[in-house]
């Protein structure tokens, strides 16, 4: 059973499960599954013991279709672990085992279940023969959003995909819908009940007991063709001359079994394989290393191999003899015996089952074990020192089930492990569960009896962040200058590379970055360098990507030499591709308008090759391939944004408003260039509402824009300067200028016609002319000349701005802080103005600009 230290992964949960050559063949059920086959979900529905799994694969070995197989536990309650079994087993069954899937290895946690589901079918969209989904064990699975993912799966399936649900009871999903529309075919207890030949075949062929055909058809009876009582029955009549006393005292009914198997099977084996059975009863998975390590017992594995070799209820779970379980129903029966027999040798053995899963690298089941043998200081430990990691894979659900077992008398003596949680609680935007734990924490740090340095540091790191979530940059730089005076002056959750920008491929954009409002960001990161510049915090790595991202919408192209390199150092450091592909990306826009095409497609490669060697998780890789088709709309490739718009058509709009808002933000983008106009306009228009209501500007702004293209292009004139005036009157205060800028020629006439009606505020027209200045400069074969006079020609670009500012009737003041500039800048650049101008004051020069806007307007 391979496990790599960064994936939590079990393979052996992924293999069809094995049976050896003596397993009685039971053709009649495999035809009724084949039957069965054509439906998109097929259910198999038994209480315990009813051979479910056994059939299952069995049909799938008869059939030979590619199969994804997981065998679920209730560990995969985690909507990240979940899912990330589905992909790997969709991924092994395209023949490639070598590595996790690489399109889809880890899910953000804030993900919907509709997000993970559209992910997956467009995987799976390319196969063009049927396939199956087993999930063995459904019955495990209590997490809703889990539930309702698999629900839109069935419901959105292709046509090729089949799903399997092999559960003890019917999964809570919406199977009505299924079944009017004949999708789901269901086989049962009746099913899979053994009749008598097959009674007959397991008794004689099988296991050499030479019954009559009375005593079969009384042991049928008394059973009910139930497989797990018939084969209690077969092992208690090995060695028994007497198997008509035997049959007469069976009863396969449910309530009779536990009786019966110590009676009849677990008596008569001998005391130390008895002892072996209770004490590894805890064990979800059976090797000789581990249950020799709980039982202590050095022929463990040699005892596995004899129980299944006698069909002593022992399932091997790979091809090598190495690992195996127990059936479920043993099991379960098991664990009754060592509760009722031995109930306080449990937290004994979990603490020696949590050791040796510690030794060998299985945190996730050392943790578990450590908690179920109430070893609190060794869970604790062990949380503490792997939640940065978690986090950094989204197993966040995990975490959460964790906490809830502690007490909380605990938790207020461990500040450790609160910070822990509370980053939990913070990455998953639960902002005043976090504060519960925080002061927690304050508490142990007044009490001062150790050392607690270190979370002195994180809770002060913490804390600023949640201080930047909540817009409250003062108080966030608090905190953060407390932390680098303190002793490490680094944070573990930063170092470890979480990410803060919640799978948002422009940075700017997110929460991390104040949702793109331009002054503030300048003010609080310019600041926050100077407070981290020596500490070596890892979020230096986000500082670094969002000023890359600022100065580059300001179009300040020479601050990017500095901050572009520095983020791709420091997001390689950590591996954190939160920020590695946010940056590639700005520096491929970077390459692009400096038309340097080959540099723009050479760092989109690079960085795909990037997520490539290293499993990026999925959303970042996918975000690069959907960033490429901006490239194909301004490289005029119709056919490959028609392609890949093609699969995202046939999505319900249900499905569609779950995606991504940068993939909606493209595909919108997409219909605009392909003149799809009424899509645009839907799904802008929901896009304009959405990201309002979330205080997301630059998404808001960029939605306006493409909704005025998508007017434009249906000739409704009033309707797409009304969008543009909008977007210019969310980005005017805050100083955007690529996000218009790389709109090209386009945007840059609708511009100038809003000029020219002189229908914005001064503020904006002012804002406007800074625009069309650089637009002339960017797209100089532009139909629409802005002209100027001779004298404005002379100024630079900043002057220029100062200029307008001016004539917006902006003091001083006001424009070095609308510019980011100090006073006494402002004053040199009006004095350098008033010269090349040759005027005496503002008046004069505010004429001047009069005078070239009056030229313009002629025009």
């Amino acid at each position: 059973m391979d496990q790599r230290n960064d994936s939590p992964l079990i393979t052996t949960k992924l293999y069809v499960p094995k049976y050896g050559s003596d397993l009685l063949r039971r053709q009649q059920l495999v035809d009724q599954i084949d039957e069965a086959a054509t439906a998109r979900l097929i259910l198999v529905c038994a209480p315990a013991g009813f051979g479910k799994t056994t059939a299952v694969s069995q049909w799938i070995q008869s059939t030979g279709y590619p199969t994804g197989w997981v065998s679920l536990d209730e560990f995969d309650n985690d909507p990240a672990r979940f899912w990330r079994y589905v992909a790997q087993a969709i991924y092994m069954m395209q023949k490639e085992q070598d590595r996790e899937a690489p399109t889809f290895n880890h899910l953000p946690s804030a993900a919907s279940s509709e997000a993970v589901v559209s992910a997956l079918l467009e995987e799976t969209a390319s196969m063009q023969s049927d396939f199956y989904l087993v999930l063995d064990d459904y019955h495990v699975i209590k997490e809703s959003s889990i539930h309702d993912g698999l629900q839109m799966l069935i419901q959105h399936a292709h046509p090729f995909m089949h799903i399997i649900l092999i559960s003890r009871e019917e999964p809570p999903l919406s199977l009505h819908r299924f079944r009017v529309r004949k999708q789901v075919k269901q086989l049962g207890s009746d099913n899979l009940r053994f009749n008598e030949e097959e009674c007959r075949r397991l008794f004689n062929d099988v296991m050499g007991l030479n019954l009559s055909k009375q005593d079969i058809g009384l042991l049928n009876k008394r059973t009910e063709g139930w497989i797990a009582g018939l084969q209690l029955a077969a092992l208690s009549m090995q060695g028994n001359v007497e198997h008509a006393v035997t049959i007469h005292r069976f009863s396969g009914k449910d309530k009779y079994v536990d009786d019966y198997l110590t009676e009849e099977v677990l008596k008569r084996l001998p005391e130390a394989v008895q002892a072996f059975l209770l004490k590894t009863s805890i064990l979800q998975r059976l090797s000789g290393d581990l249950c020799a390590a709980v039982t202590g017992e050095q022929d463990a594995h040699a005892i596995l191999r004899m129980l299944e070799r006698t069909n002593s209820f022992v399932i091997a779970l790979d091809g090598v003899n190495e690992w195996y379980r127990y059936h479920h129903l043993f099991t379960d029966i098991l664990r009754t015996h060592l509760r009722k027999k031995d109930k306080e040798q449990l937290p004994a053995l979990h603490r020696l089952a949590s050791n040796w899963f510690e030794e060998n690298g299985w945190v996730t089941e050392a943790i578990e074990h450590a908690l179920s043998g109430e070893d609190w200081v060794r869970a604790t430990r062990l949380i503490i020192a792997n939640a940065p990691v978690m986090l950094k894979r989204y197993e966040n659900k995990t975490l959460r089930k964790w906490m809830e077992r502690f007490e909380k008398s605990w938790l207020e003596s461990n500040p450790e492990l609160c910070i822990a949680f509370a980053w939990m609680h913070v990455l998953s935007d639960e902002i005043e569960q976090a504060e519960t734990l925080l002061r927690f924490v304050d508490k142990s740090l007044l009490g001062g009896s150790r050392n607690l340095d270190e979370c002195r540091v994180e809770i002060c790191v913490l804390r600023g962040y949640i201080e930047v979530m909540r817009r409250n940059i003062e108080l966030s730089l608090t905190y953060m200058e407390q932390s680098v005076q303190m002793e490490p002056k680094f944070s573990r959750y930063f170092i470890n590379g979480i990410e803060l920008n919640s799978d948002e491929p422009y940075v700017l954009r997110s929460r991390v970055a104040l949702s793109g409002y331009l002054t503030k960001v300048s003010e609080y990161y310019l600041r926050l360098r100077t407070i981290w510049k020596h500490s070596g915090l890892g979020i230096l790595a986000y500082g670094s990507i969002v000023l890359a991202e600022l100065y580059y919408e300001r179009n300040d192209f020479e601050q990017l030499r500095y901050f572009v390199p520095r983020a791709i150092e420091l997001g390689t450091i950590s591996l954190n591709f939160g920020v590695l592909v946010p940056v590639y990306l700005v520096l491929s826009r970077w390459r692009k308008a400096e038309k340097r095409y080959d540099e723009m497609r050479l760092a989109l490669d690079e960085i795909s090759e990037l997520c490539r060697q290293h499993d990026a998780p999925a959303h970042w890789s996918a975000f690069v391939d959907v960033y490429r088709v901006r490239l194909w709309i301004d490289e005029d490739d119709r056919e490959k944004v028609e392609k890949w718009t093609e699969p995202l058509n046939k999505i319900s709009s249900e499905m569609g408003a779950s995606r991504h808002e940068f993939e909606r933000l493209m595909l919108a983008r997409s219909y605009v260039y392909l003149k799809n106009n009424e899509a645009a306009i839907r799904l802008l228009t929901s896009l304009v509402h959405e990201t309002e209501m979330k205080s997301r500007l630059g998404s808001r702004i960029e939605s306006y824009i493409l909704l005025s293209q998508a007017f434009q292009n249906q000739k409704k004139y009033h309707e797409a300067a009304d969008c543009i005036r909008k977007a210019v009157a969310l980005a005017a205060p805050e100083g955007y200028v690529r996000i218009f800028l790389d709109e090209g020629p386009t945007v840059a006439k609708m511009l100038y016609t809003l000029y020219k009606s002189k229908t914005a505020s001064k503020e904006e027209l002012a804002y406007i002319s800074i625009l069309l200045k650089q637009m002339e400069k960017e797209f100089p074969a532009l139909d629409i000349q802005i002209r100027i006079s001779t004298k404005l020609d002379k100024l630079t670009e900043r002057e220029s701005e100062v200029l307008a500012l001016l004539g917006a009737g902006l003091s001083n003041s006001e424009i070095a802080e609308k510019l980011h500039l100090s006073h006494g800048t402002v004053k040199g650049y009006v004095y350098h103005i008033f010269n090349k101008l040759q005027v005496r004051n503002r008046a004069q020069a505010i004429m001047r600009l009069k005078e070239s806007e009056n030229q313009d307007s002629s025009t």
